[in-house]
């Protein structure tokens, strides 16, 4: 393929962004040959993106003695080479090599450098297009895979050309980075793995949660209209007065089991709103608590230390989950006048309490099999390294408190990260 010499335009591509500055040369050569290569590795280490590290790399091939105008190019996933940054010194009037270009250059030594009796190694090398004899072109490898190239147009390079010190210098560039961008993608990867993995949870929580209001609900509706089936039909013999009024309680309760079960389809089939903190989301429990219940409860809540503080996530759901169902205890079992929520930070600990006036458990707070409430409040906490108590007695209502230890948790997670 033969490249003709590219026509100076008065506009650059509208691929990259162009930026035009002056910028002081620093010739890797004595004191600052020393300095040099430590200055390029932590800028370009600096990056947290791929564009900020091409923001770095082209201002660090525009320091090289001689440069008047940069280009970088990056392995799209089809393989072709695109310009994505570009840099020219004030004046410089010159133009790169297109990515189709470059790449059936970069192609043919690739080809060249695997026939036999030559080394890879002479892919890797920088080289001066044919027809541009002022440019030379680096490949970025990783390992043998090519992900990209820079170009730099030097000031009479077809004279004078980079001084071998130079050229280890803009190898030095596109090798750190061609690392650093490998580095930046496989964080992103990482950081996609872990937004996955959050997911799941809060999908396993939720289809937790849609269990346990399916068993605290419309199951134990259905278990209750069994038992009051089974009674009407052993008294409607010898009492047909009585087994009507079963029947009209029966009727009544289908219907407020028909209500509720629609209630939580309508919640599944609703947008979830956007992510409040913890306040707001403890706050709008309260206010569907006493939205919902006839008797209409007094819901006192004690929050004023969360005012401004953000916890983990993974710590606020589990607040959130345990006051949930603390809370739809009360409302289903314990006929209470008044309820108070508290959720206050103690030293490194959390501590979360909700307490009712209502009837109180006759016997111990052990959950009885398949009862998922307790077990669950028991759950979230312990799996945020914590602990829970209910303490309940007939007549004086109940109190769940549990315990978040926040230093311990964070810990446990800083040692899972650093074991990955």
């Amino acid at each position: 393929m033969t490249l003709k010499q590219p026509v100076h335009p008065t506009s650059t591509t509208a691929q990259a962004p162009a930026v035009r500055a002056t910028v002081a040369p620093l010739r890797p050569s004595a004191g600052a040959g020393l300095v040099y290569p430590f200055e390029l590795q932590a800028r370009l280490l600096e990056a947290s993106t791929i564009p900020e590290l091409f923001e770095q790399a082209s201002t660090m091939l525009a320091r090289v003695p001689g440069t008047i105008a940069a280009w970088i190019y990056q392995r799209d996933a089809r393989g072709t080479l695109v310009l994505v940054r570009q840099w020219r010194a004030s004046q410089a009037e010159v133009s790169p090599l297109s990515g189709d270009e470059l790449g059936a250059l970069v192609h043919q030594r690739w080809i060249a450098a695997h026939r036999l009796g030559h080394s890879a190694a002479e892919f890797a090398r920088p080289f001066v297009p044919p027809g541009f004899s002022s440019c030379l072109v680096v490949p970025m490898l990783i390992g043998e895979e090519l992900i990209g190239a820079l170009a730099v147009e030097r000031r009479d390079g077809d004279i004078f050309p980079y001084a071998p010190e130079d050229v280890v210098v803009l190898a030095a560039i596109a090798a750190i980075t061609a690392q650093c961008m490998q580095t930046i993608v496989l964080r992103q990867r990482v950081a996609d793995l872990d937004q996955a993995a959050e997911t799941q949870e809060a999908v396993e929580q939720e289809r937790r949660r849609i269990g346990r209001e399916l068993h605290d609900g419309i199951v134990q509706d259905l278990a209750y209209l069994r038992l009051k089936l089974e009674m009407m039909a052993r008294i409607i013999p010898q009492d047909p007065a009585r087994a009507q009024d079963e029947a009209l309680q029966i009727t009544e309760q289908i219907n407020r089991s028909i209500a509720a079960l629609r209630e939580t389809i309508g919640d599944l089939r609703r947008p979830r709103p956007p992510a409040r903190g913890l306040t707001g989301q403890l706050r709008e429990l309260a206010s569907r608590m006493v939205a919902t219940e006839t008797s209409q409860p007094e819901v006192a809540l004690a929050l004023d230390e969360l005012s401004g503080v953000r916890l983990a996530p993974e710590v606020e759901r589990a607040v959130v989950g345990i006051v949930r169902e603390a809370l739809q205890n009360i409302r289903k079992h314990a006929n209470a006048a008044s309820v108070r929520v508290e959720v206050q930070r103690q030293a490194d600990d959390l501590h979360v309490l909700v307490a009712d006036d209502g009837v109180g458990m006759e016997r111990g707070p052990e959950p009885s099999e398949g009862h998922f409430g307790l077990e669950q409040m028991r759950e979230l906490a312990e799996d945020m390294g914590g602990s829970l108590e209910i303490v309940s007695s007939s007549g004086r209502g109940t109190r769940v408190q549990a315990v978040i230890p926040l230093r311990q948790w964070a810990e446990r997670q800083e040692e899972g990260l650093s074991e990955r």
